[in-house]
């Protein structure tokens, strides 16, 4: 095939379902999974008041929780739903697999910021993301059942964990960026060729709040002298 061929493709060319296929699959895993998603809704609002415990204990369960929604989601819904129709969304899934082991390596290497993380404002953009984002793909959909849970569906999973750049220690972070970035750029293809624009709004709430956690992360501590 040569150059000019490749030239004559466009972005939709490489999706080959519609946005009714796309978002029946929210429905789909949230019927599956009834009840245990009921799991992902404590966890996603447990992890904040983890935080606001200040304990070290607390602080390292929260972030192990944060490393087992990265991998359910990439595993259960990109590899298992998602990857069937979407081979890149394959590649994305074991990216969120390793992306909730690197998590956990880095949580378990180091300690993690308690007492110079801002943790109000923490928990505010956390209960923000994990609260209004899962409403997105009902709002496309048109069915309550396609609400997008933390640790569930990768989008809203991605977005809260993109403040986590404030909890990872020293050059483990800029490990753990490069995924936000790319599935942020991959999210708003997907969402513009289909033309779900409120899904639109994950990708972008995906880097804003991974600014906001590097914006958050506690400065080394200085000297007066």
């Amino acid at each position: 095939m040569s150059g000019a061929d490749w030239l004559s493709y466009s972005l939709q060319d490489f999706v080959m379902f519609g946005p009714q296929v796309f978002l029946r699959l929210f429905v789909r895993i949230n019927q599956d999974l009834w009840p245990w998603q009921l799991l992902a809704v404590v966890a996603a609002f447990g992890i904040p008041a983890l935080f606001l415990s200040q304990g070290e204990r607390a602080r390292r369960l929260a972030v192990g929780l944060m490393a087992l929604a990265w991998a359910t989601s990439g595993y259960g819904f990109l590899v298992g739903y998602f990857g069937p129709i979407n081979w890149p969304a394959t590649w994305f899934g074991w990216a969120f697999v390793a992306q909730g082991a690197l998590l956990a390596v880095a949580a378990l290497s180091g300690r993690v910021p308690g007492s110079r993380l801002p943790v109000g404002k923490f928990a505010v953009l956390w209960l923000l993301a994990v609260s209004g984002l899962p409403w997105l793909a009902m709002a496309d959909s048109g069915q309550w059942e396609a609400v997008a849970l933390f640790g569930i569906a990768p989008g809203t999973t991605a977005a809260a964990g993109a403040l986590v750049v404030a909890l990872i220690p020293g050059p483990w972070r800029w490990f753990y960026l490069p995924l936000l970035v790319l599935w942020s750029l991959f999210c708003a293809a997907i969402s513009w060729v289909l033309q779900t624009w409120w899904l639109l709004v994950t990708p972008i709430a995906t880097l804003l709040l991974a600014g906001a956690g590097l914006w958050l992360s506690p400065r080394p501590a200085r000297s007066p002298d």
